[in-house]
């Protein structure tokens, strides 16, 4: 703590470590021992985070975003360098970021959990997460946690669009080749169904 502190040191085997207070997180070769021998206080002096297998933790510091926390870590800070609030966000069930938190995130630039997929008007997204489709998105702007998981996104644009077919070579009955353009439109109508029954849907109408 701040002040003047008179420690015996009979044997010169005392050893004093400062920490400066900026810099918020307790990092020592002595964590372990501290929270051991001195628990009570460990527990005045510190405050702990800790994240689970699914868990991320969105940690803020006097109401400003301090750091974002990954599953399965451990971080300690001191209590007086706060006031801190530590929320804990489960993505085992969905991995989706509240809009609000999303920018939040995207300000702060606490961005290295997290991808963000923009789906503009006229446009439907599909999100996949492990290889399966997980769900369709409306236009908008959407933040999903990049842990533990593949996250991915294919946009399918929804509008009418043109298609042209040149030079296409046809046989007639009286064995007769003509040469054939095509232009067309074409608009998908179900986006899931354009996505997954070919590898490329604008190549296969074009062939």
């Amino acid at each position: 703590m701040p002040g003047e502190h008179w420690l015996a040191n009979r044997r010169g085997r005392l050893e004093v470590s400062r920490h400066d207070l900026k810099n918020p997180e307790f990092v020592s070769a002595y964590e372990k021992a501290l929270f051991d021998k001195l628990p009570e206080v460990a527990a005045r002096h510190f405050t702990v985070v800790r994240t689970g297998r699914t868990d991320v933790a969105v940690i803020e510091r006097d109401g400003n975003l301090h750091a974002v926390l990954a599953p399965d870590r451990k971080l300690v800070l001191w209590t007086d360098a706060g006031p801190w609030k530590v929320t804990l966000v489960d993505t085992s069930a969905d991995l989706a970021i509240d809009p609000a938190l999303m920018r939040r995130l995207g300000q702060a630039r606490k961005t290295e959990l997290m991808s963000v997929h923009p789906v503009v008007d006229g446009q439907a997204g599909l999100l996949f997460v492990d290889g399966a489709l997980a769900r369709t998105l409306a236009a908008g702007v959407h933040g999903f946690w990049n842990v533990g998981r593949m996250v991915q996104m294919k946009v399918v644009d929804l509008k009418r669009q043109s298609l042209d077919v040149a030079g296409q070579e046809v046989l007639t009955k009286d064995r007769v080749t003509i040469r054939v353009n095509i232009a067309a439109e074409y608009r998908v109508l179900d986006p899931v169904k354009a996505v997954s029954a070919v590898k490329d849907f604008s190549e296969a109408l074009y062939r």
